[in-house]
Formats: structure tokens, C-alpha cells, sequence
């Protein structure tokens, strides 16, 4: 198998870390328009546009470059058939958004995964299986939280530099933090109403929102509501589900999910570390997609999932 990188950033050579662990491939190509760096390992070979990456022929494709240059590659890959996992978020802009939903409703596709790594985390699928089995009965509210310190982000980076901090890069805490608004969805389904509100409130040398507050609301509930920053330290991921039999909390950096009943206390349904293992996540979903590419089946969130809840996320960018 020939595996093509989009991008050579963290996360792309994150990806590329797991297509190695995986075995996924016996070549390498990566797409930079910068070319090779000096530090970079030798059995990847760099092209400079996705035309050359296309002439390489590659059985799959991992679209990891900044944000808003994801549909430059993406496009083309899609219209020429090849397997693509796309990190998230896939677009950063209505008008791509409506580029690709046109496309992906113009016939046969390649096997495709949305980047939304934290639906592989195995105590957010835990904290899923009991909603939907009604361990609290019917849920009435939820709040998703979450926010680091921008500048911790990524050590010995300026975090000035990154697309986090660059509107025109697709950063900002409403896109680069979408996956609580993906976890909404997951959890419950499509959403009716939002209401939003985002600004820049911090020190942060920024020219994105650094700070939202969503409202999501659905016919027959819940009401949602999720919280996003650049600035909460020490970092912060908390999920609150309120039905009327019951509450469940997820706290991902204290590594604990609780169920509390009325007259039964809270209880602990999971501290075990392994279950919290966000690094696992990917590779997880890159098994998924590779397995799926293999087998001709498709995977648990495709592109066209994916862009609901990138659609949801540009609505609240101008709500």
C-alpha cells in the first residue's frame, strides 16, 4: 500500500507514526508545498502539489494540513477516488462546505473518516452507551466543557504561528475545538436551534475568538450547552448529563466517570487509565479506516457525518 500525507505538521506526523505502528504501507509520500525538511526521516519522499501526489498513486490519503487548505487536496483526491481520512474540521467555510456536499452528492465515493478521534475514546463510548440505555432515563440537559492554554498546546512552538491563532489558517476555539460539538451529536442526534455567542476576550495575541458559549436545543431535548476557551489552566474537559433518574459526569483530566442516582449517592463507573487514553484514540480510528479500505466496508463516522458537525460549528461561528 502507498500511503500520501497532506501536510507535515504534528498531527500529520502524528498520523504518520500510527500508518508505521499499523504497517499500513511500504511507501511513504508526504504533501508539502515547502518541500522537505532538513530533519525529516528518509524513506519519506515530499511532493510539492497534489498533482505530483496524485501521479505517486496512492491507496489512501491522510488530509492533515492546516484547515482551510484542506479542500485544495481533498477535491481533487475525492474526484480521483482515493481512501481519505480527514482531520477535522473538514472545511472552515460555508462556501467549501457547499463545494463538498455537492460533490459527495454526485455519485460513488471512496471510503472515508472524519478525524473526530475523541468518538474512539472508550470512556466516551461508555458515557454513550449508558444515555442510550436510559441509566439516567430521559436526558433534560448537558453541558460539554472544554479549554487549555493555547501557548501549552504545543511546547516550543510560538502558538502565534499555529492555525489555532489564525482566522485565515480556519483557527479558533469553535472549529479547532469541535469535537464537543461533534460529541453532542453523537450523543443525541441533530439539533433544531442554537443560539451562540464567541469573542476575544483574553491577552492572547489572536485575531480568532478565543472564548464561545453554544445553546443547542432539540424537539424533545435535550438542551445542550457547550463551553470552549484558549485560556482555562489547568486544562479542562467535563461532560454533564442531567436526566430525571440520574446524573452522569465525565471528567477526562481527573479521569472519572460518576453516576449519581437519587437515593443511591454517587457512584464511580470508571477510573481505569486506559479507558482516558486520548493518544490511543487515533490510532484507533486510523485502524478503522485502514480496515475499511481493506475490506471495501465503511467506517463509524464518514465524510458526510463529518461535515454535519462542521456545518453546526459554522452556523455558531455566525450565529
Amino acid at each position: 500500500m502507498r500511503a500520501l500525507v497532506v501536510g507535515y505538521g504534528s498531527i500529520a506526523r502524528r498520523h504518520l507514526d500510527n500508518l508505521r505502528a499499523l504497517d499500513a504501507a511500504r511507501e511513504y509520500i508526504v504533501l508539502r508545498p515547502s518541500g522537505r525538511p532538513d530533519a525529516a526521516p528518509a524513506d519519506l519522499r515530499f511532493v510539492l502539489n497534489v498533482d505530483e501526489a496524485l501521479a505517486s498513486k496512492p491507496d489512501v490519503a491522510v488530509v492533515a494540513s492546516p484547515s482551510a487548505a484542506h479542500v485544495e487536496s481533498l477535491v481533487p483526491l475525492l474526484q480521483a477516488g482515493v481512501p481519505c481520512y480527514v482531520e477535522k474540521p473538514a472545511v472552515t467555510t460555508s462556501a467549501d462546505l457547499g463545494r463538498l456536499r455537492s460533490l459527495m452528492s454526485g455519485g460513488s465515493l471512496p471510503v472515508t473518516l472524519m478525524g473526530c478521534n475523541l468518538r474512539f475514546l472508550p470512556v466516551l463510548r461508555h458515557l454513550r452507551e449508558l444515555v442510550r440505555e436510559g441509566a439516567i432515563g430521559t436526558p433534560v440537559r448537558a453541558t460539554f466543557q472544554t479549554g487549555q492554554w493555547l501557548p501549552d498546546w504545543r511546547p516550543g512552538r510560538d502558538y502565534r504561528a499555529t492555525y489555532s491563532a489564525q482566522a485565515r489558517a480556519g483557527g479558533g476555539v469553535i472549529l479547532d475545538l469541535i469535537h464537543e460539538i461533534d460529541a453532542a451529536r453523537w450523543m443525541f442526534g441533530e439539533f433544531d436551534e442554537l443560539r451562540a455567542l464567541r469573542g476575544r476576550f483574553s491577552k492572547l495575541e489572536l485575531d480568532v475568538e478565543d472564548t464561545a458559549g453554544l445553546l443547542l436545543g432539540r424537539k424533545g431535548g435535550p438542551l445542550v450547552s457547550i463551553g470552549l476557551d484558549y485560556v482555562a489552566r489547568p486544562p479542562v474537559r467535563r461532560y454533564e448529563i442531567f436526566g430525571d433518574e440520574g446524573t452522569l459526569c465525565l471528567d477526562v483530566p481527573a479521569k472519572r466517570l460518576t453516576l449519581a442516582k437519587a437515593g443511591a449517592g454517587e457512584a464511580l463507573v470508571s477510573d481505569a487509565p486506559s479507558s482516558f487514553e486520548v493518544a490511543g484514540t487515533y490510532r484507533a480510528a486510523m485502524q478503522e479506516f485502514l480496515t475499511a479500505v481493506r475490506g471495501g466496508g465503511t467506517t463509524s463516522q464518514d465524510l458526510l457525518d463529518g461535515l454535519e458537525s462542521t456545518a453546526l460549528a459554522l452556523r455558531a461561528k455566525d450565529a
